[in-house]
């Protein structure tokens, strides 16, 4: 059994899309109005109400089993209850949708991804790796014939080192980190620049080179590694994000370093003026001459206010005291004249000797 399923913003979108398939068939459903795309998304949208913080309230999943095996509608839909079971979404809302316009036969599930028993979201971590053990489960489980997984076909497994590092460090390896992240964000996507767009959100840089006229290599840069998109999966280089992912994408090498080249021309372009403030820290806050303001068509600066000369007398004196200081004293006067007829008889004896 081949299992394929990502992540959404909105139900609404992949609800018109299962639905809207020439001999789409709804086979199962918990929701009140199965067939009304607007009431699925809005019975979806209310089941996620209650978390704040739940960004991503859609899950989309599609079954198939290997040619020419065909299954009932009844089996179908007891097989699409145990996978969300296994996936924990049991307990959401959710619509199984059957279609025929393909060779393989297979199914569609949409769930809402707020657990209604618990009032949290589902977990979604390592949600690959479990979709892929859920798969080979219901395989034994229900007799179906056994199919290469994702991994096999589309993305590589952990190395044993990866397994052997998350054993010892109790943290999940950077490389199926990657390749989950990609795998979520490439299902919330459908063009090559929207693509590029997530992932620069979620921290990983993107880079092309040129191989051949047909080949352009991939190069994912994540958390101080780099992984070429050869070492993560088929589903990871340029080819394969179109064929297993359904992002479109310029298929000539030429078309492909245009447009990156383009993108690149378009991100340098976009720079910050610096700021008035910056400007002047530039100049190390050196004044320029009035002349020079004028000229510039600058303001000119205000006088900077000089201090005032202070008064040699305090201006709270009595002026009576500085009269009083202009007048000689009576008792300085009397003392002078007694002692200037003193110093002349000094004087005059001085002389006689």
């Amino acid at each position: 059994m081949l299992v394929k399923h990502s992540k959404r913003h909105d139900p609404l979108g992949i609800v018109q899309y299962v639905l809207g398939k020439p001999g789409a068939e709804v086979i199962g459903s918990t929701l009140a109005c199965p067939d009304d795309p607007h009431a699925i998304a809005a019975e979806i949208r209310f089941s996620c109400a209650a978390s704040k913080r739940l960004r991503l309230t859609t899950y989309h999943a599609s079954l198939a089993v290997a040619p020419p095996e065909r299954l009932s509608d009844a089996l179908w839909h007891q097989i699409a209850q145990d996978y969300l079971a296994k996936m924990q979404y049991g307990l959401c809302p959710y619509l199984v949708v059957r279609h025929t316009d393909a060779d393989h036969d297979h199914i569609h599930i949409v769930a809402g991804r707020l657990d209604l028993n618990r009032g949290k979201r589902v977990p979604d971590s390592w949600d690959h790796y479990k979709a892929e053990t859920a798969a080979r489960e219901l395989e034994v489980e229900y007799g179906l014939t056994p199919t290469l997984s994702s991994w096999q076909t589309e993305r590589k497994p952990p190395t044993v080192g990866m397994i052997r590092h998350e054993r010892e460090t109790g943290q999940p390896a950077v490389k199926p980190e990657l390749q989950d992240l990609i795998d979520d964000l490439s299902g919330q996507v459908d063009s090559l620049d929207e693509f590029m767009d997530h992932l620069e959100e979620a921290g990983v840089e993107l880079s092309l080179k040129p191989i051949n006229e047909t080949t352009v290599g991939l190069t994912y840069h994540f958390k101080g590694l780099y992984f070429s998109a050869s070492q993560l999966g088929r589903a990871y280089t340029l080819n394969g994000l179109h064929q297993f992912r359904g992002i479109e994408s310029p298929q000539d090498s030429a078309a492909v370093m245009a447009w990156w080249e383009q993108r690149q021309r378009g991100q340098e372009s976009v720079q910050v003026e610096p700021e008035l403030a910056q400007v002047q820290d530039e100049d190390h806050g050196q004044p320029e001459s009035e002349p020079e303001a004028q000229a510039q068509g600058k303001p000119e600066r205000e006088p900077v206010p000089q201090p005032k000369a202070q008064d040699p007398k305090p201006v709270d004196v009595d002026p009576a005291l500085n009269l009083r200081e202009a007048q000689p004293h009576p008792a300085q006067d009397a003392e002078d004249r007694t002692r200037k007829p003193q110093r002349q008889k000094r004087r005059h004896r001085q002389m006689e000797r």
